[in-house]
């Protein structure tokens, strides 16, 4: 009996967004940025998994909101990207937000969480809210185990340079000069 690997891995998140709000003399605005990402079947409660918001407290610098029943999922053909994430310096989370059009107090809601930096940046291009923070610990380690289950980094191999006064090899020699 072999235990075939995934190429595919899903976990269930919950996304936690600290809201901020900025106040000028006459006005005021919120300012959204991304507190945590919460990765497990226990922190994704299944009664709040229509990804519908929860109050969630409070933090130093504005009222946190949580949301459940979204998933992060791990590609093999993307675990080149996920490796220069493991190899680079901080590895990030990013979540896709757009504005709401339910009247609750939150205005916002995710779309996709993702550690795809490509995923993330082709979002952003196309103008939607994209937060990041540092990756949690627990997500590391499983993005750190699909890529050591199915990518192999290509050793690096200078290429050899073709002596210009001995042709290209299709017949054609240098010219003058």
């Amino acid at each position: 009996m072999s235990t075939q690997i995934p190429t595919r891995l899903k976990l269930p998140v919950t996304v936690l967004l600290e809201r901020r709000m900025i106040s000028r003399s006459f006005w005021s605005m919120p300012s959204w940025y991304l507190y945590s990402v919460a990765v497990g079947e226990n922190v994704a409660a299944a009664e709040s998994a229509s990804k519908s918001v929860l109050s969630a407290g409070q933090s130093d610098k504005g009222e946190l909101f949580a949301w459940s029943g979204y998933q992060v999922t791990l590609y093999k053909d993307a675990c080149e990207r996920y490796w220069h994430a493991l190899i680079g310096d901080k590895p990030l989370v990013y979540v896709v937000c757009r504005d709401s059009e339910e009247e609750d107090e939150c205005r916002i809601r995710p779309v996709i969480v993702t550690i795809d930096y490509d995923e993330a940046t082709a979002c952003a291009e196309t103008d939607e809210l994209v937060l990041s923070a540092p990756i949690p610990a627990e997500l590391y380690r499983y993005m750190e185990s699909f890529v050591l289950a199915h990518y192999q980094p290509k050793a690096f191999t200078k290429r050899k340079r073709r002596k210009w006064s001995e042709g290209d090899g299709k017949g054609r020699q240098p010219g003058p000069g």
